[in-house]
């Protein structure tokens, strides 16, 4: 998450979220794993791999800091 967003716009963002389908929502999540685990990750052992950090790895590399 952004460290300027406010408190309303995080909970705009998880009002959203929580109304995607499921699906839609667990292949975005496949796809944050997939992008923290290829490429310049190509070492990372999986499950050692921790959610936080592979949404770090994504938000870094896509522009989201």
């Amino acid at each position: 998450m952004s460290k300027n967003m406010s408190v309303t716009t995080t909970k705009l963002w998880y009002w959203l979220v929580n109304r995607l389908p499921k699906t839609l929502v667990y292949f975005c999540f496949m796809r944050v794993m997939v992008h923290s685990t290829t490429g310049k990750y190509s070492g990372t052992v999986v499950p050692e791999l921790s959610g936080m950090d592979a949404i770090k790895r994504y938000g870094d590399d896509v522009g989201m800091k």
